[in-house]
């Protein structure tokens, strides 16, 4: 085996073929999530924020919170949204792709209502360093959801391959996206703190 091939079996945690044929899935997910942010980036001002309200209700404000509180909302709020973007998929595959669009619509209408304020360039700045590791692996949980409801949809045809897929989507989940959604969080609440 080259040392090329125990690196990527190293980084993959043994799921390269998994993911392999995930990928196709994968830039779908990516491309939904980048043009649904830049709709809701676009549709900014149209866009009461009232919508949201609830939606933003379990994040604690970070003049009343400490750094502790605010990565565990952060980090709790990610894992739990890309666990319920895995697990929608059992309902054929639809629920990951409308949540990731959903999730990149209200991104883009943060960055629009953060931007009006702040600037483009400081929203660029505290964005981007998390959001390079926290936008994949949430990604990442949406397509493994559209796989699975694929395989639900083979099973239904009397093809096999549905309980290996879980039990790779769950490990895959547990040893490699959990790792990214807390090394995300830890990052955006430096950012936080900083900019507070």
């Amino acid at each position: 085996m080259s040392e090329e091939t125990k690196l990527l079996d190293k980084i993959t945690g043994g799921h390269k073929e998994y993911l392999k044929d995930l990928t196709p899935i994968f830039a779908i997910t990516i491309f939904l999530f980048i043009f649904s942010s830049f709709m809701g980036y676009y549709m900014g001002e149209q866009i009461s924020p009232d919508i949201f309200e609830d939606l933003f209700s379990n994040i604690p404000d970070p003049a009343d919170s400490t750094t502790l509180e605010i990565f565990v909302a952060i980090l709790v709020n990610n894992t739990i949204a890309s666990f319920l973007f895995l697990v929608s998929g059992v309902l054929i595959g639809i629920p990951p792709l409308l949540f990731i669009i959903m999730n990149g619509f209200i991104v883009g209408w943060i960055s629009f209502t953060a931007a009006k304020e702040a600037g483009i360039g400081l929203i660029l700045l505290t964005l981007l360093p998390h959001g390079i590791i926290e936008i994949p692996a949430i990604s990442l949980s949406a397509a493994m959801g559209v796989g699975i409801g694929y395989k639900i949809i083979n099973k239904i045809r009397r093809e096999d391959g549905l309980t290996s897929y879980v039990k790779d989507s769950l490990s895959l989940f547990v040893l490699r996206i959990v790792p990214l959604l807390i090394l995300a969080a830890a990052i955006e609440t430096v950012l936080i703190a900083l900019v507070s």
